[in-house]
């Protein structure tokens, strides 16, 4: 089985100079085989006489399983089936990260999730698009979940949220997805027919679903839903079993559509009122520096070395004062001053003789 996905035009995927490509649209697919190492790169501005050897090839230790293109296109992960995950940067064209999955361990799906922060133990979303950070979630074929978060100046780094389910196998995640609405939110489905919002952040469901007595999932380990992009809410299909008599509702039909609306539960609406935090807020904090622009960043470290500078060459002056002070007299110094033009030391003393 072939899986495909269409890129934008990137320092990966050139193409010749004489091939124009209209800004946001696709040029050329990315593809690669169950049971192959290669990724391959095939231009789509190409006419039927034109070879069709691929414009690019990326090789792989393993066999690839799985692959994700992010909503925006700007990132793709491919994991191979010895579990290793390969992050690239489409528009910088470099890999941000390769990370393994814990022994035994091996990709089943990759969720994408905006990128967010956690501000005063809130999750938030930055104001603007970061470069080179990305976050996602990993199904495994054990039903563990595992976090993934790659940045381009660190090493990537993952973590387990939910276990392999041992002693209660119903447990077991089948499906999830990502609530963009949401920062750092996901939501799981299990075998048993559980519908969780799970906080990736602090590794804890916030609130579960489910539709209204007597509907059920039918199926639970292939679930029917959609989730918005735009709007908190999702919905979910529900199937009334075959044995359930009739009833008084005026539609008694064996399958439905559930809506549900995330600001009607309270723990979330506050998450939904206060989910973007600004960049000039972030500037205030300085706990996330990174998500700075390089100009604001650079400007900071220009500041703090001047600052340390001034304070090192403060401390030399005073220690210098000090020791050429007389033993016989008791110096003060009262003020030290640094003018726009340069710095000027303005020395006053204070001669008391001991009686």
């Amino acid at each position: 089985m072939a899986t495909f996905h269409f890129l934008l035009p990137s320092c990966i995927t050139m193409m010749p100079t004489e091939v124009k490509s209209p800004a946001g649209v696709a040029c050329v697919l990315g593809i690669h085989w169950t049971g192959y190492h290669n990724f391959f790169l095939y231009s789509l501005n190409r006419t039927l006489k034109d070879k069709v050897d691929p414009e690019g090839v990326w090789p792989f230790a393993a066999p690839i399983a799985v692959s994700k293109l992010s909503n925006s296109c700007s990132y793709l992960v491919l994991a191979c089936e010895d579990g290793v995950l390969t992050v690239w940067d489409m528009a910088e064209g470099l890999p941000i990260g390769v990370v393994a999955l814990p022994e035994g361990c091996f990709c089943q799906s990759i969720i994408f999730l905006k990128y967010f922060l956690v501000l005063e133990g809130q999750n938030v979303y930055p104001e603007g698009r970061p470069k080179s950070q990305i976050t996602c979630v990993v199904l495994c074929t054990d039903a563990s979940l595992h976090l993934v978060v790659a940045k381009a100046t660190q090493e990537p780094t993952i973590s387990v949220l939910v276990e392999r389910p041992v002693k209660h196998p119903e447990e077991a995640i089948c499906a999830v997805v990502a609530v963009l609405t949401l920062p750092g939110m996901v939501l799981t489905f299990s075998k048993g027919g559980s519908v969780h919002l799970l906080d990736v952040a602090k590794r804890q469901v916030v609130c579960a679903f489910a539709p209204p007595r007597p509907y059920r999932l039918a199926v639970p380990w292939e679930p029917v839903f959609v989730v918005s992009l735009q709007h908190p809410y999702f919905l979910l299909r529900g199937d009334r079993p075959a044995e359930t008599g009739p009833t008084n509702d005026t539609d008694d039909s064996q399958n439905s559509v559930f809506y549900f609306h995330f600001n009607a539960y309270p723990l979330v609406e506050n998450i939904l009122r206060n989910c973007i935090v600004s960049q000039v807020d972030l500037m205030e904090d300085m706990a996330f520096p990174y998500v700075l622009p390089l100009e604001k960043r650079c400007e900071n470290l220009l500041q703090k070395r001047h600052l340390m500078s001034f304070c090192n060459m403060s401390f030399e002056i005073l220690t210098s004062l000090i020791s050429l002070t007389s033993l016989h007299n008791n110096h003060f110094l009262s003020l030290l001053t640094l003018s726009s033009r340069g710095m000027k030391h303005i020395l006053r003393f204070s001669d008391h003789h001991s009686r």
